[in-house]
């Protein structure tokens, strides 16, 4: 197939894909529509993995750290600053990534197993210090009776549909900018530094530094994730932002695919899914069902949902 030929096909996937992404109120129910609104928040905490550990190569256990911060921020302020969603959309990115750049310059210069370990202790630690400030937090209850946001004033964020497509329209707009991100200058360069940093660092690359910036954007856009979880929930706690949300975003990677803005989606869908359906209908079977699932994707498509992409694309141009 020639590049004329594919490119009235990639002009269309665009409207295309906005179309499909505002559908969901017109055809579901309050409660899927909901769990579709849980998914794509979510699903942009993911993304914010697939930058740090799919492009630069830095593995982490303790992303929902700043999911946390960003959505700790949201609620806080909302009750006493503003309760105007984009303008806590920004202070919750501001919030996530100057937390990941205070604790970055450590995990830019260790990898592996230590890399690992450190993630997990800053995720942690972020959790513990949400559950000891209890006048602040409301401690491991959680802070609640937070107040619907706006889009501006007398606008709330208040109907189900309208909060879906509000957090639709973010989603979209940050997988863009992600992308945009990965197949830039620097996106490449990470893409070296994750392959062969020493090669890298021979060419005159500062690695370190571009590993710092990779890890404070990745921070900023799990604040916007934790953000957009608060703006339909109205509630954060500790356990938001605590190691067993971070490894279902790390296990909603691999199912995906940890280089794939679409399969990160693909993958929260799955953990949203069985986490918030099953245990209902299958009398508290989900965890089980979970656990054989991700057995059989990892089995059956070692390179996740978006390994399904690449044969079909060898088929057809073929």
């Amino acid at each position: 197939m020639t590049f004329l030929q594919r490119t009235p096909a990639r002009a269309l996937a665009p409207p295309l894909l906005v179309l499909v992404a505002a559908a969901p109120p017109f055809l579901l129910g309050p409660y899927a529509v909901s769990t579709f609104t849980q998914i794509l928040a979510f699903s942009l905490m993911v993304m914010s993995i697939v930058l740090l550990m799919g492009i630069a190569g830095m593995p982490t256990i303790g992303q929902a750290g700043f999911f946390g911060v960003g959505g700790y921020a949201t609620g806080l302020l909302a009750d006493r600053l503003t309760t105007s969603a984009p303008t806590l959309l920004v202070i919750a990115a501001v919030a996530g990534g100057l937390v990941a750049a205070a604790t970055g310059w450590l995990l830019v210069r260790v990898k592996g197993t230590y890399l690992l370990m450190l993630t997990l202790a800053i995720g942690e630690l972020l959790a513990l210090v949400a559950i000891a400030r209890v006048t602040l937090t409301g401690g491991s209850d959680g802070l609640a009776n937070i107040p619907v946001l706006t889009l501006w004033p007398g606008a709330e964020l208040r109907h189900v549909a309208v909060v879906y497509w509000y957090i639709a329209g973010v989603v979209l707009l940050m997988a863009a900018l992600i992308a945009l991100i990965i197949r830039s200058p620097f996106g490449r360069a990470l893409l070296g530094v994750r392959d062969n940093e020493p090669r890298m660092r021979a060419l005159g690359y500062s690695t370190g530094l571009y590993k710092y910036a990779a890890f404070t954007a990745s921070g900023a856009i799990a604040g916007i994730a934790g953000s957009l979880w608060v703006t339909q929930t109205l509630f954060i706690s500790p356990s938001d932002m605590s190691f067993h949300t971070s490894a279902l975003a790390l296990l909603a990677l691999i199912v995906g695919g940890s280089q794939s803005l679409w399969g990160a989606v693909a993958g929260s869908a799955l953990i949203i899914v069985v986490q918030n359906m099953l245990p209902i209908s299958m009398q508290g079977l989900g965890p089980f069902v979970l656990g054989v699932v991700l057995v059989v994707v990892v089995y059956a498509l070692p390179d996740g949902f978006a390994g399904i992409r690449n044969p079909l694309r060898r088929r057809h141009a073929t």
